[in-house]
């Protein structure tokens, strides 16, 4: 007879940075991270504007990645220089909220993919099996006025 055992599913956890004066005039800013849960992938990226930046008309963007040094586009890449976030303007107003995926504009979804089952031989999904560093950072393609505060919160699903 088989046995069978309830366990609980896997957890969903997150994580969040408040970046503190995220932007560098016509520059990529300072670098931030933390750290993702082993056995767990990155199921979510949002970005919400704590404080309004001010730019002389241009571009605000983000790229995330597992990099130790500029670009950190391996998770997220900002796929048209640095505007994913403000392209063509001169500011983000506070509590603007972004849901970093592939449908965000001018972003690619890079890392940690699921298995999609069109294919006649799988290949693994891409499960963090240890902890990993996460970096990021903002760009802007123009001169800052006021800086920008963001917190940026990553939603981990953790397998046992």
């Amino acid at each position: 007879m088989p046995f069978t055992k309830t366990l609980p599913g896997p957890q969903l956890v997150s994580k969040r940075v408040i970046a503190v004066d995220c932007l560098t005039s016509s520059a990529q800013g300072p670098q931030f991270g933390l750290t993702q849960p082993a056995n767990s992938i990155i199921e979510k990226i949002y970005v919400r504007v704590l404080s309004a930046p001010t730019i002389a008309s241009g571009d605000i963007g983000i790229e995330v990645g597992t990099q130790t040094t500029s670009p950190f586009d391996n998770i997220i890449e900002n796929t048209t220089s640095d505007d994913n976030l403000l392209d063509g303007g001169t500011t983000l107003p506070v509590n603007t909220l972004y849901e970093l995926t592939g449908s965000t504009a001018d972003t690619t979804w890079v890392g940690q993919g699921l298995a999609t089952g069109d294919t006649t031989s799988e290949s693994a999904s891409s499960i963090v099996t240890e902890e990993t560093d996460i970096n990021f950072q903002f760009k802007t393609s123009t001169a800052v006025t006021t800086n920008m505060t963001a917190e940026v919160s990553f939603i981990f699903r953790v397998f046992e």
